[in-house]
């Protein structure tokens, strides 16, 4: 499936029918219309029997995509059933339960992509729990780390949009049938009854207890939520996208293309840089259904229905962005260890501050490993030998106590039982995802 088969022209046109044929199915079932007439709809509620170019012609002479559709079905189905097509109902009703379904398709189908974004990035997090790496902060060398942990917070930040999204899902799970301006007056007596049983037949949960059709907030949700995890992915492909520069070399996305029409060494982040670039595309989109949200008394005409099929097209061109990102990464622990060394010990400071402050102080210790580490900056020295230069750390520590502390490999915190918490986590998640799926009924946690 693809964001063509939800937004495009003929497949809109097949969920607009699928829609007119419920509703018909419920108001035959109350006896409003004919059975016959109901059965003539819902036998003919396929595209086929409503051609894109007879649409486009009546168009031109009505002026209004949905009765030009009408129009050209009611051809095909007859006088006695076209009399009962789209009976009581507004145009609104009809293209906003429309968006719903489209929405929710491609809600569905982003949530299957992030759980196999999820299942990689789980494995990465696995195989590199305890692979040592320098963690950087505002731009430099902070503390080692390791890439599993560096890993883990991809995996729990894309876990969190998918708890997002199903939310979203749950919250967003029925169409609306309330008439012009929500009074059902063209429903009649039963038009509380005829929108709940339209509803069913479309397979969506009861409608909401007041007509929704002038507020757009769960289109923006729908649109920020998107845009959220837009920009969580794009934030691990920034990282991507650095670590694999030449002067860090950690990582390696894997491309195979011609990198540089000029240069014929380079190999350009070609997946990275396409996860940021629609990431701007899509909250930027995303802006203009937060306006939408902004309309005129009980509803008006200044739609953005464009912007949903644009930001769900570019998501799902992100989403497989990641998706082969991820299946084609490759890591090189070799090219971290290096990068640990580069700053000769300097990233072990903070170590070697709390190993001295518990014979001087932390704040004493603070002051002499500073010393040293500007000194070593400075001078162009040997962390190492810097640091036994400072008369209150040489009397206090040994040699072969600082060598020790020194080792960036021994100070990795509980970096690797982070991952298997965050592992353990997600893997719990995962279960109730797939038990929520076979038991729908079943609480969601």
């Amino acid at each position: 499936m693809s964001m063509q088969d939800i937004f495009g022209e003929r497949a809109a046109t097949a969920t607009i029918m699928q829609i007119e044929a419920a509703l018909a199915r419920a108001q035959a079932r109350l006896g409003i219309i004919p059975q016959t007439a109901s059965d003539t709809i819902n036998e003919k509620a396929q595209p086929d029997f409503a051609p894109a170019g007879a649409i486009q012609e009546a168009i031109e002479s009505v002026g209004h995509p949905l009765v030009a559709l009408l129009k050209t079905w009611s051809v095909a189905l007859g006088d006695e059933a076209a009399a009962f097509l789209h009976y009581g109902a507004t145009t609104p009703d009809i293209r906003l339960t429309t968006q719903v379904i489209q929405m929710r398709r491609a809600m569905e189908r982003f949530c299957g992509r992030a759980l196999c974004i999820e299942a990689r990035l789980m494995a990465l997090a696995q195989t590199h729990r305890s692979t040592p790496m320098m963690g950087r902060t505002v731009g430099r060398h902070a503390l080692p780390i390791t890439f599993g942990l560096k890993a883990s917070t991809w995996m729990l930040e894309n876990r969190r949009n998918i708890i997002r999204m199903q939310g979203w899902l749950s919250r967003t799970n029925t169409g609306v049938l309330g008439g012009a301006v929500g009074t059902y007056a063209a429903l009649g007596d039963q038009g509380f009854e005829v929108e709940t049983l339209t509803m069913e037949e479309l397979g969506l949960a009861p409608p909401e207890p007041a007509d929704w059709k002038g507020t757009r907030d769960k289109h923006a949700e729908w649109g920020c939520t998107i845009a959220i995890m837009a920009k969580s992915l794009a934030r691990m492909a920034q990282d991507i996208f650095l670590l694999q520069g030449d002067d860090f070399a950690e990582l390696d996305e894997g491309n195979t293309e011609v990198g540089s029409s000029t240069m014929p060494h380079k190999s350009n982040p070609r997946k990275a840089t396409a996860i940021i670039g629609l990431s701007r595309q899509i909250a930027h989109e995303s802006g203009v259904l937060l306006d939408w949200m902004v309309s005129i008394y009980e509803r008006d005409q200044i739609s953005n229905d464009s912007s949903l099929a644009s930001i769900a097209t570019n998501m799902d061109q992100l989403l497989a962005a990641a998706e082969g990102l991820l299946a084609g990464l490759t890591v090189h622990p070799a090219n971290m260890d290096r990068n640990l060394g580069r700053t000769d010990g300097l990233i072990m400071a903070e170590r070697i501050m709390f190993s001295l402050g518990r014979h001087i102080g932390k704040h004493k210790a603070h002051v002499v490993v500073r010393d040293a580490a500007r000194q070593a900056a400075a001078e162009g020295i040997a962390f190492r030998a810097a640091l036994l230069a400072q008369e209150a750390l040489a009397s206090n520590l040994s040699e072969a106590e600082l060598d020790e502390l020194l080792d960036h490999r021994t100070y990795l915190g509980l970096a690797p039982e982070a991952v298997d918490r965050a592992i353990a986590y997600v893997t719990a998640r995962r279960t109730a995802d797939a038990t929520l799926s076979r038991n729908p009924m079943a609480p969601h946690s």
